[in-house]
């Protein structure tokens, strides 16, 4: 069996000076890069989806006389999509010269960089995101005279600070701890929903390429 496709693997992979590119390795080069070009496309579409968010946020808001909460949401995505560009930048670093395993395991290498990073930042927009949206109802809640009057004569035993009752601001404290608490698992949520079988994908190659080096 000395001419099986397994060792021939093995021969133009760990020696490529033995074959002259021989057609696993080409075939294995063309994967790796399609999985590497199809991530890297979509993290591109989603800073687009970004900064079309950013965009049309405040003017969505505008409409729901909420400018300046739309605008910070927006200011918000514009800094995500900012640091996420230049994390992306960075993958120019990776030696793209290299066999396709390595490769791989560089560009896994910046992508668990990237996914630590992002993680990091995400932890503290979200729960911004959600302090900003429920200001804005807040807001709107208390633009409504008639209906705060309303709730007061039907329920004068409720505390209220400022218009709102006390039980919606621990309501929101809570959920907002809890998220500072959890983002980590909610980011991790969010990127696999987007990305998870792309990612396994990667995963299941690298995995492959070490069991044929084996």
């Amino acid at each position: 069996m000395k001419n099986s496709i397994e060792n021939m693997w093995k021969e133009g992979f760990l020696e490529e000076g033995a074959l002259d590119l021989p057609k696993i390795n080409r075939l294995y080069e063309q994967k790796s890069q399609h999985i590497v070009d199809k991530i890297k496309s979509r993290f591109r579409f989603n800073l687009k989806l970004i900064i079309v968010m950013a965009i049309a946020i405040p003017i969505i808001y505008f409409f729901m006389n909420a400018l300046w909460e739309g605008a910070a949401i927006a200011v918000l995505l514009l800094a995500t999509a900012w640091f996420s560009q230049r994390q992306i930048d960075r993958i120019k670093a990776v030696e793209t010269g290299q066999n396709s395993y390595d490769y791989l395991k560089s560009f896994k290498s910046w992508l668990d960089t990237v996914l630590l990073k992002n993680g990091s930042v995400i932890r503290f927009t979200y729960p911004i995101y959600f302090l900003i949206v429920m200001s804005m109802l807040f807001s709107s809640w208390s633009s409504q005279e008639e209906l705060v009057n309303e709730v007061v004569q039907k329920f004068p035993d409720i505390t209220f600070i400022g218009d709102v009752p006390l039980m919606a601001w621990i309501i929101t404290a809570v959920i907002t701890v809890l998220m500072l608490i959890f983002s980590k698992q909610i980011y991790l949520f969010d990127v696999r929903l987007m990305y998870g079988r792309i990612f396994d994908k990667l995963d299941a190659t690298i995995k492959e390429m070490e069991t044929l080096r084996a």
